[in-house]
């Protein structure tokens, strides 16, 4: 990972092999980030995608095994209450060979070549809560 600090944020370069999520989390960790909005393109491999099946409540996800573009890359960063450890909430549309493209709640994903990122940090710290009723998270506001 190589990053440059810019006037609101920062400029991430994600390399070949990182996991995106890990390394966000170790970033937004190492730079005391306490809120943020995250955006970026690459390419990735080994990519899982969810979507929240609202009948199930659970996540329903898939697994793509193959060289795929990052058409867009679209995150915030929160914090469950009581806790120092970030929570990544990140978004991603890939495209394969076809150039079909699939969007999901990124769960997993190997850098392939690079992900160039912008973290956009806001100053005052976002908490996350969890709707029992819905089984998912979300800021508390």
């Amino acid at each position: 990972m190589k990053y440059r600090p810019v006037e609101d944020g920062y400029l991430v370069l994600l390399e070949r092999g990182e996991n995106i999520l890990e390394s966000l989390r170790g970033f937004v960790k190492q730079h005391h980030i306490q809120a943020g909005i995250i955006s970026g393109v690459g390419a990735v491999t080994e990519a899982t995608l969810g979507i929240y099946d609202s009948e199930q409540k659970e996540f329903v996800t898939k697994t793509f095994m193959d060289e795929l573009e990052v058409g867009h890359l679209s995150a915030n960063i929160s914090y469950p209450p009581d806790s120092d450890e970030p929570f990544i909430h990140c978004h991603m549309v890939v495209s394969d060979r076809s150039l079909s493209a699939f969007t999901g709640h990124l769960v997993e994903a190997t850098v392939l070549l690079t992900l160039e990122v912008y973290i956009r940090t806001l100053k005052d710290k976002i908490t996350r809560t969890q709707d029992p009723k819905r089984n998912i998270g979300h800021w508390q506001l």
